[in-house]
């Protein structure tokens, strides 16, 4: 655990996913749970930084889901540079059920998950449900990161062409 910053918690009875916002980026430390006590040895372990360059994507879209506007999933692909590693690119995906509304619209209903894919096995693919308090979490994280960036000089926008 990390201690000294902000951090936010998203807990569920499987794992304990904590967000710790970064100037560089937002530091995502899963650590499962077996029988309620955190497992530091399992396989399902994450702790990665999404970059700075990720972060207004993940916020954006963690905002329209938690205020009911349409919106498209975010994807965000961690390319593995070792070519030698037997490590894949890394999947987080934030997304939403299909709009159960009328004619394809939100009715409010939809669950919001978000995904972590490290690995091919079943503890490497995680998947976790997001309530409201989860996703506002999120947004505050990604809101952190941008403040944080911003005072610390690591926002530097460069034109993408």
């Amino acid at each position: 655990m990390y201690v000294g910053g902000m951090t936010f918690f998203v807990s569920k009875s499987f794992g304990r996913l904590q967000l710790i916002p970064h100037a560089e980026g937002l530091r995502l430390l899963y650590t499962p749970l077996e029988n309620g006590v955190p497992d530091k040895d399992s396989a399902g372990n994450l702790n990665l930084v999404l970059p700075l360059d990720a972060i207004g994507g993940l916020w954006a879209t963690t905002r329209a889901f938690l205020y009911g506007v349409e919106s498209l999933d975010e994807n965000i692909i961690l390319q593995n540079e070792d070519p030698s590693s037997a490590d894949g690119d890394t999947l987080i995906k934030l997304y939403r059920d299909k709009p159960r509304g009328a004619q394809g619209k939100l009715n409010g209903e939809e669950t919001c998950w978000l995904r972590l894919v490290t690995g091919r096995s079943e503890e490497e693919r995680r998947r976790i449900k997001l309530g409201p308090r989860d996703l506002l979490c999120l947004e505050l994280a990604c809101q952190a990161v941008l403040n944080l960036a911003t005072e610390k000089g690591t926002h530097s926008p460069r034109p993408i062409g």
